[in-house]
């Protein structure tokens, strides 16, 4: 304990200091415990954040602790819960509470289940939950939807002051999420409910909140830090939430971003375009953590840190509260007891799922892993594209669209980028266990399919591309990768060769807009199928996901024509059937996609040193492509990829 904060120890008679306590996207993450990895882990967990937010609760004489959403799925204690539902309640509605929260949001994979377990959530919740922009129906405003969860709460609660008396402040508190929860969920939600532009929801649910007496307005906003200028449906909408007058603090999340930090990069779009225009530091602060002069937080995914803003408030008997000062911070969670209470409430099921990862699949005679899935295609991603091809064929027989080629299109979901310098799937050879088959596909989608043409595939194929920085022929020492698009918005697509010529400029940005206009050439060259060049108007059909079918990385769904695969399945559970039936075994095809060969040109890239064991090889050559050259940054290892000779690990 670091001893009282400073708006405690000197506050005014009529002055109070008041901490708000973050949580955010802990995705189940009960216990400090990795179930793919089977080891125990630290700086993770509810169970040890608890603890880390107990400590800070101890210095202030006022505390609120809350949760900004995506707690209810994304581990696998997360998959025992739907299969075998909890008689007693959520076991994270349990933690929650054992923890001390004194309210929630729903984030938007907490929909990944359906509205069934949502609405059990709800109904059950031992702490109050907010949610106003994800709801049963529109009405003609905000304030006339009909709700799934309450729209806001206002909590009354006694601030100690300086002169140690108790006066009552209320809280009001908006919950929102994405509005793409929605189509990132169509299959489970099966169009059962609606979503509200968040910005719209806030300005309409704010004000009301003040009318009915709230002295401070704070957002649990599950939504990044984007765009400044607010737009329709906008999924990272915190900076225009920030600037409206009548909220007073953003409480973040979704993006698995930190903030405040030094390093936080702004995105483009939060930047202005003319220097006449609000300055960046205006809308943006990340070094004192303000958006718009608001004290805001986002800490982190999985428990890794707590958010902390301290308010100054000051009392007026004829007018209320008002916040004098405030401060943004973060906190590392470094606490190593984890908490008596969460670990209690996830005591039962942390065995269960033990007992359920350890449990043998099959047998398997390779390696997978995603160490060298950004420059080669790696059979951890041929695999999960065998299997979604076959189930969709199967899904399709005695259809015109079985005539059609079936193309299959996944990303390397554990890759490092924002999920974690260290976050790869790496599963040995020899006895399969559920965590493997987790570790190789660690996200509930389900599986889908689009019919397109050889335009829309040749984009789809240009907004993966662009996660790669533009590389100058003749660069020695070139970044391969843009840090601005996680690992997950790479697809490598089977059943079609192609290369990606890094020295072009991308079409896509990080969040799929289009840059240059649809006459531009583009990375993909030498997209082929069966060996005969692609053209425009070729018809495929397309196996991919839930997430990408509803937008997921701004990859470029609309035109394409979605096929009904005769309900949801979810895509583990199909790579889960074709593992059993001896997929793991089966001869892999050649590689579907390499780089086109830029003579005299090596890019770099950093990777865990565990990645050592699974060093590709080329087909013929002497000396390889890839090498490790040193040390990276952190723990890590630098490679240098030959460009010159990069067509050696690409379509044969």
């Amino acid at each position: 304990m670091s001893g009282p904060h400073r708006f405690t120890a000197d506050a005014g008679p009529t002055e109070a200091h008041l901490r708000l306590i973050s949580l955010s996207d802990l995705h189940m993450r009960l216990m400090p415990y990795d179930y793919i990895a089977d080891q125990p882990v630290t700086g993770q967990s509810l169970a040890l954040a608890a603890a880390e937010a107990e400590l800070a609760r101890k210095e202030a004489l006022n505390a609120l602790l809350f949760d900004i959403g995506d707690a209810y799925e994304g581990s696998p204690i997360d998959d025992v819960l739907a299969t075998a539902p909890p008689s007693g309640g959520h076991p994270m509605s349990a933690a929650l509470q054992a923890a001390g929260l004194d309210a929630a949001t729903l984030g938007n994979h907490d929909f990944d289940r359906g509205l069934s377990p949502v609405k059990r959530i709800i109904a059950e919740a031992p702490v109050p939950l907010t949610l106003a922009n994800i709801v049963r129906a529109l009405g003609p405003t905000p304030l006339d939807d009909t709700p799934l969860a309450p729209t806001t709460l206002l909590l009354e609660r006694p601030l100690t002051c300086g002169d140690g008396a108790a006066r009552p402040i209320k809280i009001g508190l908006i919950g929102v999420a994405p509005p793409q929860t929605l189509a990132w969920n169509g299959d489970a939600l099966g169009g059962q409910l609606a979503s509200r532009d968040i910005v719209e929801t806030v300005a309409a649910w704010a004000p009301d909140l003040r009318r009915r007496g709230a002295d401070v307005v704070i957002v649990l906003c599950h939504s990044g830090i984007g765009g400044a200028r607010a737009t329709p449906m906008m999924e990272h909408a915190a900076v225009p939430v920030a600037a409206l007058d009548t909220v007073d603090v953003v409480l973040s999340g979704h993006a698995h971003d930190l903030f405040p930090a030094p390093d936080f990069a702004p995105p483009p779009s939060a930047v202005p375009a003319s220097a006449n225009g609000p300055g960046k530091a205006e809308r943006i602060d990340p070094a004192a953590g303000m958006l718009h002069g608001k004290p805001t937080t986002m800490p982190g995914v999985w428990g890794s840190h707590i958010g902390l803003v301290d308010l100054r408030l000051s009392y007026d008997a004829g007018g209320g509260w008002r916040v004098t000062e405030s401060a943004a911070s973060l906190r590392s969670v470094t606490r190593q007891r984890p908490h008596p209470g969460v670990v209690a409430a996830a005591a039962a099921h942390h065995a269960e799922t033990l007992r359920h990862v350890a449990r043998p699949v099959t047998q398997n005679s390779r390696a997978f892993s995603t160490y060298f899935a950004h420059i080669a295609d790696v059979p951890a991603l041929q695999i999960v594209n065998a299997a979604q091809a076959d189930a969709v064929a199967d899904a399709l027989r005695g259809r015109p669209e079985a005539a059609l080629p079936i193309l299959s299109a996944t990303a390397p979901l554990k890759a490092g980028g924002q999920r974690g310098a260290a976050e790869y799937t790496d599963v040995p050879a020899g006895t399969l266990l559920m965590r493997h088959v987790v570790d190789l596909y660690v996200y509930q989608n389900t599986l889908a399919a689009l019919r397109l043409t050889g335009a829309q595939l040749k984009d789809w194929l240009e907004r993966s591309a662009s996660v790669f920085q533009t590389v100058v022929p003749g660069a020695l020492r070139a970044p391969l990768l843009d840090p601005a698009h996680p690992s997950y918005a790479f697809d490598v697509v089977s059943g079609v060769t192609y290369r990606i010529d890094l020295s072009r400029e991308p079409l896509f940005d990080a969040v799929g807009t289009r840059l240059r206009p649809h006459d531009c050439v583009g990375r993909i060259v030498e997209l082929r199928h069966a060996g005969r060049p692609i053209a425009p108007d070729d018809a495929f059909v397309l196996a991919t996901n839930s997430y990408r079918l509803g937008g997921g990385c701004g990859f470029p769904v609309s035109g394409a024509a979605p096929l009904s695969l005769g309900g949801p399945i979810a895509v583990r559970d199909v790579l889960l059937a074709y593992l059993k039936a001896g997929g793991a075994d089966r001869a892999l095809p050649p590689p579907a996609w390499g780089f086109a060969p830029l003579p005299g040109t090596r890019v770099m890239f950093d990777l865990p040193k565990a990645a050592r064991t699974a060093l590709p090889g080329d087909r013929n050559a002497r000396s390889p492509a890839v090498v490790r050259v040193g040390e990276g940054d952190g723990d890590s290892d630098r490679y240098a990829l030959d460009l010159a000779r990069a067509g050696q690990m690409g379509p044969a």
